[in-house]
């Protein structure tokens, strides 16, 4: 049996996250949901993935060798992308479902299995769909819903907006620690003048440098720094927390968890509660609190997110010309890739923002600020010229060691 992990209709409800990449490769956790259902699963088993015509290029350029937009005469087990879910929960799925049935949730297909008899059937709907999977396609597949959903049994965290990954991050962060606490060798010796608190909790990769005067503390959750990471002095880390491979930790930093920091970012002041995926830059003072910052951001010194309304009341946010209950008291701001904030640059709570947006100027900035916006506070909002763009693009990536592929410069560019 092979897995294939598809997008549905409602993946443009995830902007700005996967307006360049596709909806599997988002984090919530310390994985994304491609990363941690290959954790599940036997070794060998394959693993194919449907997604948006528009992605299918970069989304080959970053999974090498799986097949996109690709199915083989085989049995299949079809898991949405936008579902996060443990172990113990893909087991009962896999339990639960017979060959050419579904189950659907609020019209969205979350699981099915198909056998090889049907998937040709299957092959000739997709192009139709522009390779997103709906009920209708299995539908005419002859794929059948199954009648009595066992969902309401299961612990499944769907990514329906931006802010979900924010809303059930916590659920995930400690048992993905505990996952890698069996990967990691344990710590067996502790640097000089770094102070470690509850280290049976804490994991140390090769090559990490510790100046004096850290603190890590895995008293409420555990702690693990990947290889080649940098720490400078006065750091303090409070778990459950996960530090990517070749991160700078400058002088001072305050990071609380649940935190996840992805490679090559270089990070100081205060964070709580928020993902970076990599590359991210912050290099200077600020609060960053329940935040989603993209790929390639960069944060100029004292941005400030608000993570908490004065009147501490759930957030309401117009998205995508739609008023919408969160059900969440904190959040900060959800960061587009490549969006870049000036001096001194406050978010309001709830802040979202396209990709490749420049905010700067004083006061507050809008709460929805659009791709490609050159947005100054308090001024009418100026489309950034492309081509600009894509040079400043081109130099962040470069001083990252990351060259724009043509893929992703083509992405960018129907974007715009």
């Amino acid at each position: 049996m092979r897995i294939c992990l598809f997008e549905d209709s409602s993946v443009k409800n995830l902007f700005p996250l996967t307006c360049l990449r596709a909806s599997f490769n988002v984090k919530c956790g310390v994985y994304t949901s491609f990363e941690r259902i290959k954790l599940f699963i036997p070794k060998k088993t394959k693993i194919d993935f449907l997604c948006r015509s528009e992605i299918a290029d970069i989304t080959r350029e970053t999974y090498s060798g799986f097949n996109v937009n690709q199915l083989s005469n085989d049995d299949y087990l079809f898991i949405n992308g936008k579902a996060h879910f443990d172990k113990d929960v893909y087991k009962k799925i896999d339990k639960a479902l017979d060959d050419n049935f579904f189950i659907a949730d609020n019209n969205k297909v979350l699981f099915a299995r198909i056998s090889k008899d049907k998937i040709e059937n299957l092959i000739n709907n997709l192009s139709i769909n522009n390779f997103i999977l709906t009920p209708e396609t299995f539908l005419n597949s002859g794929i059948s819903t199954i009648s009595d959903s066992p969902l309401h049994h299961f612990t499944i965290s769907q990514l329906n907006y931006p802010w979900d990954t924010i809303k059930h991050f916590e659920h995930f962060v400690q048992p993905d620690l505990e996952t890698l606490l069996k990967i990691f060798p344990k710590t067996t010796k502790t640097p000089k003048k770094v102070d470690f608190i509850n280290p049976k909790n804490i994991r140390i990769g090769k090559k990490v440098k510790f100046s004096p005067n850290v603190v890590l503390d895995a008293s409420e959750g555990s702690i693990i720094i990947d290889d080649n990471t940098n720490i400078e002095s006065f750091v303090y880390i409070k778990g459950p927390v996960y530090i990517g491979k070749n991160c700078l930790l400058k002088s001072g930093l305050k990071l609380y968890g649940p935190s996840y920091i992805g490679e090559m970012c270089k990070i100081a002041g205060e964070i709580g509660e928020s993902i970076f995926d990599s590359y991210v830059n912050k290099q200077h003072e600020g609060f960053v609190g329940h935040s989603y910052v993209s790929p390639f951001v960069n944060l100029g010194a004292d941005t400030v997110t608000s993570d908490l309304k004065n009147n501490y009341s759930k957030l309401k946010l117009n998205f995508n010309g739609e008023l919408i209950d969160t059900g969440m008291q904190f959040l900060g701001t959800i960061f587009g890739d490549h969006t870049k904030t000036g001096i001194n640059t406050m978010l309001n709570t709830g802040t979202i923002t396209g990709i490749f947006a420049n905010i700067f100027g004083g006061g507050f900035p809008a709460k929805e600020i659009p791709s490609f916006s050159w947005y100054e506070t308090g001024k009418e909002n100026v489309k950034y010229d492309l081509d600009k763009g894509l040079e400043t693009a081109k130099t962040v990536m470069y001083r990252r060691k990351v060259e724009m592929s043509s893929a992703y410069e083509d992405l960018v560019r129907s974007y715009y």
